[in-house]
């Protein structure tokens, strides 16, 4: 079963994003859609469907948010990026996502 990763497809900054973990996923196991996509209104909360966030849907079970959702995706690809993942439990880390988030055409 593949990971489903939601994204703002209107960021440019997320889509480079998306497109660094496509790289990324060798074994490819995560499928990618857009938070505006049908398959996002079937399947994630409604309280994630904003624009600002990234959602991780994993085994279409557990659902990862903002930078847990990028932790657990470094994870999820395992090798070299594996030991990110246990970033995705220190506290405190959404409010420099958010930041980050919130100025994100800063970064375009």
């Amino acid at each position: 079963m593949k990971h489903m990763i939601f994204f703002d497809s209107t960021c440019n900054m997320c889509q480079k994003s998306i497109r660094k973990i496509q790289e990324l996923d060798k074994e490819k196991i995560f499928e990618f859609y857009p938070l505006a996509s049908a398959k996002a209104k079937e399947l994630v909360p409604e309280k994630y469907l904003t624009g600002d966030t990234i959602v991780l849907l994993e085994d279409r079970k557990r659902v990862w948010v903002r930078s847990k959702a990028i932790f657990r995706i470094f994870k999820l690809l395992g090798g070299k990026y594996k030991w990110l993942g246990g970033l995705c439990y220190v506290p405190g880390l959404d409010l420099f996502y958010r930041a980050v988030a919130h100025n994100r055409h800063l970064f375009d």
